[in-house]
């Protein structure tokens, strides 16, 4: 097998959201999906903007804070250390801003663990669809870029390797890591967009089918997957994943993505089993 595919397979490490507060990134979505009134000339009605979720991808303005473990000394580091505890604790502080900010807007009240439940669900069956070799069925619940990347992903497993993917437990409690309602102008909230800490247990059993050899593995894996909710029906979209910040980044702001990045940086978010960045320093 490739390494490439190894890499996937195997899928070493943390991985699997990201923020739409920009008004140049949403007017964006409309334009893409719209259709254009030249490609009809025979229909001259104003064309209908058609907003698709699924075109909501993981851009870059996102912070995903470093784990406590993964945080050096305070004895060694102790301006790093203090830094990445004071964004742990502005990120938290925002996640409380919008909730609040979320149910004034909407008069709703949060579902968080129908939300939660769901993602879990969502997670799980995109992982055994991509296992059996078939994204059909997951289509409709991951955005474009997921299931782009799927497709590809699948036509990189050699033709003679049969996979078998399970969720054997979850280490600690799935944790809520970033919430926020998602803002497109002249429209109202209709959707939010949140990332959830998935430590966990896998199983993936690898048979190749011409010398019947079973090979069984089972690992660790930290994800970061990043969810849309459909506020009318809370159903969920899995749109992408990311992997902690490294401990000197900054906290993005929403002004920094710019159109010309935003659709590349969603095409590589969507992409769940990539290789993840190189160790925090």
């Amino acid at each position: 097998m490739k390494a490439s595919s190894n890499a996937l397979i195997l899928r070493a490490s943390s991985r699997s959201f990201v923020g739409l507060n920009s008004r140049t990134a949403s007017n964006s979505f409309f334009r893409f999906n719209s259709t254009d009134a030249n490609q009809d000339k025979r229909n001259s009605a104003p064309q209908q903007h058609v907003f698709d979720p699924r075109f909501i991808g993981l851009t870059r303005d996102i912070y995903v804070p470093v784990a406590y473990n993964k945080l050096p000394s305070p004895f060694s580091a102790p301006k790093q250390v203090w830094n990445a505890l004071l964004r742990r604790f502005y990120t938290l502080g925002m996640n409380t801003v919008q909730v609040a900010f979320f149910r004034w807007q909407t008069g709703l009240k949060p579902q968080f663990l129908l939300w939660k439940n769901k993602a879990i669900e969502s997670y799980v069956n995109v992982n055994k669809a991509f296992a059996a070799g078939d994204v059909k069925p997951i289509r409709k619940s991951v955005s474009v870029w997921v299931e782009k990347s799927l497709k590809s992903r699948v036509g990189s497993i050699p033709k003679n390797v049969k996979l078998d993917w399970k969720l054997v437990k979850f280490n600690e409690t799935p944790k809520l890591v970033v919430f926020r309602p998602v803002m497109l102008p002249g429209r109202p909230v209709e959707y939010a967009q949140v990332i959830y800490k998935f430590n966990t247990q896998q199983e993936l059993i690898n048979v190749n089918l011409k010398t019947d050899k079973v090979k069984k593995i089972d690992r660790n894996v930290t994800d970061y997957v990043g969810f849309l909710i459909n506020l009318d029906s809370n159903e969920v979209l899995l749109s992408g994943s990311l992997f902690e910040n490294n401990i000197d980044d900054k906290i993005p702001r929403p002004e920094d993505i710019n159109q010309d990045s935003m659709f590349e940086d969603m095409k590589i978010n969507g992409d769940l089993f990539r290789a993840p960045p190189p160790a925090l320093k």
